[in-house]
C-alpha cells in the first residue's frame, strides 16, 4: 500500500521514473493488483518507455494487455475489436455497477426538449474548450442543463461555459443518486455524459438511468462498452458504418464533423521564433499531442522527416523529465543530432494558441489522433497533416479536414503521411491553409 501510494503521488507530480519504480516493487511483492498494472502501463506511455510493455515478473504479457487502461489502449492499438474488449472488461472489473431504471415508464412533453450534460470539465480543458462551439449548435427548440462537478477556477472560459446553459448546476458535493434523483425530477429528455471512461468519470449516475435517452460525445474517444450507454455522437466520417460493430452504443450522426470548431486565436499576442528557441529560417514540425500518443512508429516516422528535410525542426511539448530524456535518447540513436528537436514548456491556453502560428505544419499522432489541439491548429492557419485508420479515435483529424475540404492533407499509412509532409515542405505558399476559410459556426446537433 505505501509503495503503491508512492506512485501515485510521484505520478501527480509527473516524476515518473520514480512513480515506475515504486510500482515495480509493489508488483514485486503482489503481481496480482489489476490497478496497480494499470496505472505502471500508463505511466511508461507518459514517459516514451518503449516498448511499453516490457518483462515484468510475475505480470504476464496478457495480463498487462488485459488491464491496460481504455484511454491508454486508445493509443496502443489500431485494432477496433481489442478497444471495445478492452472497455467492457474495464466497466466489468471497475464498476459493477447494477442497473435502475429510475425514469422507467415516463414520458415528458415538454415545449423545448430538455438535454443534460454530465460533466467535471466545464473549464480549461480539452473538452471544456470545444464546449463553446456545441452550445452554440443548438437551436431554440432545446433547453440545456448542466451537471457541474468541475474544480472551480476564475477564467472566462468557465464564465462562458456557464452563460452558455439555461440551467447551471452543481452536483459536485452530491452522492451519484442524489445527482441522478435531481436529473429525473429536472425531467431531463437527453442526457450526455462528457466523460465517457476517461479519468474522473462518473458513471454511477448514467447506470441509475435518471433520462430516457442516455448518450456519449467527447470525454472519451472510443466505445464505453457501458451498458447504460445508447448512443455515441459521431460523424460518417469518424464512425462509418462498418465501424459501428464495434461500438455497444448506436451512432448519431451530426452532418459535419463532430468535433465542433471554436476559435482561441487572439490576434494582439505575438509569440517570435527566438523567445521558443525555434531558428528562424527552419521548416518547422510541430507537434504538441500528450505524450502518451506518441509512439515508437509515429517517431520514427517524425525522424525519417528530419533526415529527408535538412533545413527543418521537430517541435515538442517538454511535458515531463523522462519523455522528454527517452525522446532525446531515441533520437540521438537514429542520427539524429539534438538541435533538431526543440522541446518547449507548457503554458497557458491562449499564449499556446499564438505559439501555434510559428509552425509550418503540425504533424497529428496515430492511433490517437489530436482532438481539441487540432482544433486551434486548424484555426491559427496551420496545415494538419494527419494518419487515420480503422478505429474512431485514428480518424479524428480526417473528419475534421473533410468538413473542411482540406482531406488532401490525410493519409491512410505512414508512407503517405512522410509524402505529404514533404509535399507541404517544398511548396509551402500553395499548401498553406491560411488561404481557407473556416466556418466556426457550422456545427449543428439534433436529438431525435
Amino acid at each position: 500500500m505505501a509503495l503503491n501510494h508512492i506512485g501515485r503521488v510521484q505520478e501527480k507530480l509527473k516524476n515518473y521514473a520514480q512513480a515506475e519504480q515504486a510500482l515495480e516493487e509493489s508488483l514485486s511483492i503482489d503481481p496480482a493488483q489489476p490497478g496497480v498494472i494499470q496505472h505502471w502501463v500508463h505511466i511508461r506511455q507518459k514517459s516514451c518507455e518503449w516498448p511499453v510493455y516490457k518483462p515484468l515478473h510475475g505480470v504476464s504479457l496478457a495480463d498487462m494487455q488485459r488491464y491496460t487502461s481504455p484511454l491508454a489502449m486508445l493509443a496502443l492499438t489500431e485494432e477496433p475489436a481489442v478497444q471495445l474488449l478492452n472497455s467492457q472488461s474495464f466497466v466489468n472489473r471497475t464498476y459493477g455497477l447494477a442497473q435502475e431504471h429510475l425514469c422507467q415508464g415516463r414520458t415528458y412533453q415538454h415545449q423545448r426538449l430538455r438535454v443534460g450534460y454530465v460533466s467535471g470539465d466545464f473549464r480549461e480543458h480539452a473538452v471544456g474548450f470545444l464546449l463553446p462551439g456545441l452550445l452554440q449548435g443548438h437551436g431554440p427548440e432545446y433547453e440545456l442543463f448542466a451537471y457541474d462537478f468541475s474544480p472551480e477556477e476564475q477564467t472566462p472560459l468557465r464564465m462562458q461555459l456557464k452563460n452558455g446553459f439555461h440551467h447551471f448546476k452543481s452536483i459536485h458535493d452530491l452522492t451519484d443518486r442524489s445527482a441522478a434523483e435531481l436529473i429525473l425530477a429536472d425531467e431531463i429528455d437527453v442526457l450526455i455524459d462528457l466523460h465517457g471512461l476517461s479519468s474522473g468519470a462518473r458513471p454511477g449516475i448514467f447506470a441509475l438511468r435518471p433520462a430516457p435517452r442516455q448518450g456519449a460525445y467527447l470525454g472519451f474517444m472510443g466505445p464505453t462498452g457501458m451498458p447504460w450507454i445508447d448512443f455515441v455522437v459521431a460523424d460518417r466520417q469518424v464512425l462509418p458504418d462498418e465501424l459501428t460493430l464495434y461500438f455497444t452504443e448506436k451512432p448519431l450522426y451530426v452532418d459535419s464533423s463532430f468535433l465542433p470548431l471554436v476559435s482561441y486565436v487572439n490576434d494582439d499576442i505575438l509569440v517570435e521564433r527566438h523567445q521558443v528557441g525555434l531558428p528562424e529560417k527552419a521548416f518547422v514540425m510541430a507537434s504538441f499531442g500528450n505524450t502518451y500518443k506518441i509512439t515508437p512508429d509515429m517517431f520514427e516516422t517524425w525522424l525519417r522527416l528530419l533526415h529527408k528535410l535538412p533545413e527543418s525542426v521537430l517541435w515538442l511539448i517538454d511535458d515531463n523529465e523522462a519523455s522528454t530524456r527517452n525522446l532525446k535518447a531515441f533520437a540521438l540513436a537514429r542520427g539524429v543530432a539534438p538541435e533538431r528537436i526543440v522541446f518547449s514548456p507548457r503554458t497557458g491556453h491562449t499564449v499556446f494558441c499564438a505559439r501555434l502560428k510559428l509552425a509550418d505544419v503540425f504533424l497529428d499522432t496515430y492511433p490517437y489522433n489530436c482532438g481539441s489541439t487540432s482544433n486551434d491548429v486548424l484555426n491559427a492557419g496551420v496545415p494538419l497533416v494527419t494518419l487515420y485508420g480503422k478505429t474512431l479515435v485514428s480518424r479524428m483529424g480526417l473528419s475534421l479536414l473533410k468538413s473542411l475540404n482540406l482531406d488532401q492533407n490525410a493519409a491512410p499509412n505512414y508512407a503517405e503521411y512522410e509524402n505529404k509532409v514533404v509535399a507541404i515542405a517544398r511548396h509551402l505558399p500553395e499548401a498553406s491553409a491560411k488561404s481557407c476559410e473556416i466556418n466556426l459556426n457550422n456545427f449543428k446537433i439534433n436529438y431525435f
